[in-house]
């Protein structure tokens, strides 16, 4: 019975292919697997524990009412705190703090 196998390499180039595996595994990881940075997640979370002087009617249609309900159910909070999860990181990361 003939096994099929790979030919055999000379030392040096099995040395070769393990020190261009090991130069590859050091190389940093790309951003997309960065997180956010965690400052950014704090200022708006610190913000929003600030007492609330102000409302806003915001108005949405039958359909996005829906979609609303449905995410705040899925997520088992309130529909205020799905709007503000979205909302604040969103406007702080385009427009800055805000803070005065």
């Amino acid at each position: 019975m003939a096994l099929n196998r790979r030919p055999r390499q000379s030392p040096a180039a099995d040395e070769r292919e393990i020190e261009e595996f090991a130069e590859r595994a050091e190389l940093p990881k790309p951003d997309r697997q960065t997180p956010p940075p965690a400052a950014t997640v704090i200022d708006w979370r610190s913000r929003n524990k600030e007492p609330k002087t102000t409302g806003l009617n915001f108005r949405y249609s039958k359909s996005q009412s829906a979609l609303l309900q449905r995410a705040a159910a899925d997520q088992d909070i309130s529909q205020q705190k799905v709007l503000e999860r979205i909302v604040w990181p969103l406007l702080e990361e385009k427009y800055g703090s805000g803070a005065e």
